[in-house]
């Protein structure tokens, strides 16, 4: 998926690793490889997903790989900061029920902290042109900065319809329509040469709201801004980034404030 997006771009894709020294035991044994063995271990399994990557692209596609030690989040986090990254794109891999809720994973972290755009994309998924992308939001105005620019470079490049979704749960009290469509303003500024149309739908469960929207409009992303407050502090929370992650089994593209 990652490799069809920078042949669609005509960039650079960058394949990356990281690795972490195995801590011992107390009272066991154990031979510790070396930081060079880790780091050539690394690199020759970059090689092998590189050359299988070429032998399908060929010279079309500019790859590198990068090898670092240290924790994931941590590791991917700085090299983007320090090397411009506009996206980082990575694997979502389904996991039991109490792993979910108390260890989450690298993806979810990232979407949480990222300084770029990350784009999850589950293992079962093949790459499609997103002509159908579903926006889920709160309709607040997005800000300081173009939160939305990455989006509509997206939905530009692959010629994509975003439907801007916002899920009221019937339960909470009237919201107030009329600052709901005053804030439109800032969509249609940010969208700006993108065919975009507004939806309301209604659901307790947020989660659940956006995935039925997306199976049954038959689309192919969904995009969300984990924001700190209001909608997107319910879906960026403890349990429910999670849920929104690990449940959807289209690519799910997180977009930062």
């Amino acid at each position: 998926y990652a490799a069809e997006i920078a042949r669609a771009v005509k960039t650079t894709l960058i394949l990356f690793n990281s690795y972490r020294l195995p801590v011992p035991t107390a009272d066991v044994t154990l031979l510790i490889p070396s930081i060079e063995e880790l780091e050539q271990n690394a690199q020759e399994n970059l090689g092998r997903i590189k050359k299988g990557i070429q032998d399908k692209y060929g010279n079309e596609l500019s790859i590198q790989c990068v090898s670092e030690c240290g924790f994931a989040v941590d590791e991917i986090n700085r090299y983007t900061q320090q090397h411009k990254v506009d996206m980082i794109v990575v694997g979502m891999q389904g996991t039991g029920y109490l792993s979910e809720r108390l260890f989450g994973s690298t993806t979810t972290d990232l979407m949480k902290v990222a300084a770029c755009p990350v784009l999850s994309i589950d293992k079962h998924v093949r790459f499609k042109h997103p002509k159908k992308i579903v926006l889920a939001c709160d309709y607040l105005k997005t800000g300081d900065g173009d939160i939305l620019s990455p989006l509509r470079n997206f939905a530009k490049l692959f010629g994509s319809h975003v439907y801007i979704l916002n899920v009221v749960n019937p339960l909470d009290p009237k919201p107030e329509l009329d600052k709901t469509v005053n804030d439109y303003v800032s969509f249609e500024d940010s969208l700006e040469g993108t065919e975009h149309t507004f939806h309301h739908i209604k659901d307790e469960d947020v989660v659940k709201g956006i995935n039925d929207f997306a199976m049954q409009r038959q689309m192919d992303m969904i995009v969300t801004i984990p924001r700190r407050h209001t909608f997107f502090k319910t879906i960026f929370s403890e349990p429910v980034t999670k849920k929104m992650a690990f449940h959807t089994s289209l690519p799910l593209l997180a977009l930062h404030e």
